[in-house]
């Protein structure tokens, strides 16, 4: 990892240009004339007003229909020479309001308890709350209020914030992200790989696509209200959703995201016709779940029942068929038609309990110590889910990164933007099945190693570098059989963003060769699902593993982290 750097005074008009700079570089003909009006306003200003604009820019102000608004008196930057100037050519170039006219209620916010009882034609009592003062105040004639307010002391507003908005879901893909990407580079707290950003490989193609990711992001800050409203105020929301571009995979499990939400709402307030309706818009889970639900709760066990058997048939990750084959066996079971619905498997991993001595340490760090006792030649590693997905992500570096279009937003991104989804490995599945039938012949530790050491220290979803010493790698590759590996990248990759998770604890080298995985668990805790199924595939796999059930002598009265 690069040695930390002092960050310039202005470091974020930097990142801020290099922003705005890349976007236009690449999408230029995709921004409407106001926001490439607005690029150039920017980038004709003068460094301080630069500087002021994206400050304001970047900070909470009080809302209000004319923008985010600011006291200019209360305005302090020390790497801005002359504010009084930067605000002059702000305003002169429309990047800033000067005084906008509002109603009293905006302005409130911006002021103190005490200025506004000073500011009262009326004595109001220094008891009152400042609800109450506002409230005071708004029964009054607003003119003399808000001249006592605003008498020398000019209000901005910011203008433009809109576009911005645009510049950033071009550049991060979402407006979720902000600049600190680019300072947690500038301070070496992470370095990113390489990757082509040309724009055959951008996610964004036209207009059109832009609007709608634009839409959905204002439905989501509907949403909050909808959802505490009514049935009325979500499907109106629903109904406000973009349809979505075909192509734009990426849009469509937003949609389906909030869809979900929506819809789950609908069915905790008994719309379950509306919360059914907007189930049926989506492609992912738990969509078919909640229907199911939904249909056996109004008696129709028929479908309920079919919508399970449909899951079985083509599930879409291992929790929706466990589901379907629970849920389906229960209803059936209830309905008195058993008889087609086989009792769901279970797996019994093997498991063994044994006492040790609280210490205040760790429950898994004292099962390793007991595991492999330091007299012993045995090797015992905590790594519950660093390991497994750590060799995965050396063993495929340059699949993750490949350039797939749409994967890659900007120069900053840990992961490409299908990461998380069923899409990752169904977009790169020829590469990962050629990589795969390579690392069977008994290539894995050439690849693992190749990129250990090109690649040390830059960010990787998969690779927790300081949870991969040397040793523990070495040993693995070593002890671990080729069909092993490949057993456990093929679940990995098949739901990356749910199989990453619920790997045993610890992993134990044998002094006499072999290895096994062993799944820790303290006084009182008991296996979560997603460790079950790692356990069940284990065990279909003849992966060996094993649960270590953990039980304190009665000798220590140490509280247990």
């Amino acid at each position: 990892m690069a040695d930390p750097v002092e960050l310039a005074p202005d470091y974020y008009l930097s990142n801020f240009r290099a922003l705005v700079d890349f976007v236009v570089a690449r999408y230029e003909n995709l921004l409407s004339a106001s926001e490439r009006r607005f690029f150039g306003q920017f980038r004709s200003l003068a460094t301080d007003s630069q500087r002021l604009y994206v400050r304001l820019l970047s900070r909470k102000g009080v809302p209000s229909t004319a923008g985010a608004l600011f006291r200019q008196y209360k305005l302090n930057y020390a790497e801005i020479s002359d504010l009084s100037a930067a605000v002059e050519q702000l305003v002169a170039s429309g990047l800033l309001q000067h005084n906008p006219s509002l109603a009293l209620e905006e302005i409130l916010p911006l002021f103190t308890k005490n200025e506004l009882l000073a500011s009262s034609p009326e004595p109001l009592s220094k008891s009152l709350k400042r609800p109450a003062v506002e409230q005071a105040l708004l029964a009054q004639e607003a003119s003399p209020i808000q001249h006592a307010l605003m008498e020398n002391e000019p209000l901005l507003a910011v203008q433009a914030a809109e576009h911005f908005e645009t510049f950033k879901l071009l550049f991060f893909g979402n407006l979720n992200q902000d600049l600190t990407d680019y300072v947690l580079r500038d301070l070496g707290l992470y370095r990113y790989e390489s990757y082509p950003l040309e724009r055959e490989q951008l996610p964004f193609r036209n207009r059109e696509q832009i609007e709608q990711h634009l839409r959905y992001y204002d439905c989501v800050a509907e949403a909050e209200f909808a959802l505490a409203a009514d049935a009325d105020a979500i499907n109106a929301l629903a109904a406000r959703l973009p349809a979505g571009i075909d192509g734009d995979n990426t849009l469509h499990r937003r949609l389906d995201r909030l869809r979900l939400t929506l819809a789950r709402q609908l069915e905790r307030l008994d719309a379950l016709s509306e919360a059914d309706a907007l189930y049926r818009q989506c492609s992912r889970p738990p969509a078919r779940e909640r229907r199911a639900r939904i249909a056996v709760s109004r008696g129709d066990t028929e479908l309920g029942l079919a919508l399970c058997a449909e899951i079985l048939a083509s599930p879409h990750n291992e929790a929706e068929s466990e589901f379907a084959q629970s849920f389906g066996y229960r209803t059936a079971k209830k309905a008195g038609c058993s008889a087609d619905w086989p009792a769901p498997p279970r797996h019994k991993p093997p498991v063994e309990t044994v006492a040790l001595n609280p210490t205040g340490e760790r429950v898994e760090m004292l099962a390793a110590d007991f595991l492999a006792p330091g007299a012993s030649n045995d090797h015992c590693f905590y790594v519950e889910n660093t390991l497994f997905n750590g060799v995965l992500g050396l063993a495929t570096w340059d699949i993750l990164f490949a350039p797939i279009p749409g994967a890659f937003f900007n120069p900053f991104q840990v992961a490409p933007s299908d990461f998380r989804t069923a899409d990752f490995y169904s977009q790169r599945r020829a590469a990962f099945e050629r990589r795969l039938a390579e690392l069977e012949t008994g290539n894995l530790s050439t690849w693992v190693w190749r990129h250990f050491d090109e690649k040390q220290g830059i960010a990787n979803p998969l690779v927790a570098w300081e949870a991969l010493p040397e040793p523990l790698l070495t040993l693995a590759l070593e002890r671990i059989p080729a069909q092993h590996w490949l057993a456990l990248f093929r679940r990995l990759l098949g739901d990356i963003a749910h199989h990453r998770n619920g790997l045993p604890d610890l992993i134990r080298f044998p002094a006499e060769g072999n290895y096994e995985l062993v799944e820790v668990k303290g006084p009182g805790d008991r296996l979560q699902q997603n460790q079950q199924r790692w356990l069940a595939y284990f065990a279909r796999h003849q992966i060996p593993h094993r649960v270590l059930h953990v039980e304190w002598t009665a000798m220590s009265g140490i509280e247990q982290p």
